[in-house]
């Protein structure tokens, strides 16, 4: 018996699985391809089958889980996990009393783990500075108590023979 969710599929007509995957091309110099990486696309099942259903409940159910994105089991010939409704396409004539055809499309997903939160019980304690003054800061400059010597040299003169020199050089004449 087909299921999908709580609601029993009465007849299943066709089931058409999609199973693929991608993969990452790169040119090579010498105009080869290499692939390099693969990844699955999720899973698809496209379903066409026979509902009775007198008081529509089943198809207000189904239209419900396609708008809410509930996560259902399929269960028959293709046994899916945690699939979604994409598509529903119900489709009432004078053929079926009491129920209606449909199409519909199931794709499925996976699930991301939450990662383990762990709490601290023991205050953390802060490793940083506190701020102090901020903004523009002159700097000064240190006086010394000691005053410093100027050396001077002795002023130099001319010398008799055109040259300078110090005043023990120079010559009476």
């Amino acid at each position: 018996m087909p299921y999908l969710g709580d609601i029993l599929i009465d007849v299943i007509e066709d089931e058409d699985l999609d199973e693929s995957s991608s993969t990452t091309d790169h040119a090579l110099e010498d105009g080869e391809q290499i692939t390099d990486h693969i990844e699955n696309n999720p899973i698809v099942l496209n379903i066409s089958g026979v509902i009775i259903d007198p008081s529509d409940e089943k198809l207000l159910k189904l239209r419900e889980y396609r708008q809410k994105g509930e996560i259902l089991n399929y269960n028959y010939r293709s046994r899916l996990e945690t699939v979604l409704i994409t598509s529903f396409k119900p489709k009432k004539n004078k053929d079926i009393k009491d129920g209606y055809t449909f199409t519909m499309t199931l794709k499925q997903v996976r699930m991301a783990k939450a990662p383990n939160v762990i709490r601290v019980s023991v205050p953390v304690k802060k490793q940083v500075k506190a701020v102090t003054k901020a903004g523009k800061k002159t700097v000064r400059k240190s006086v010394n108590k000691t005053p410093v010597k100027k050396v001077t040299s002795k002023p130099k003169t001319k010398t008799p023979s055109g040259g300078l020199g110090s005043n023990a050089d120079r010559v009476m004449i």
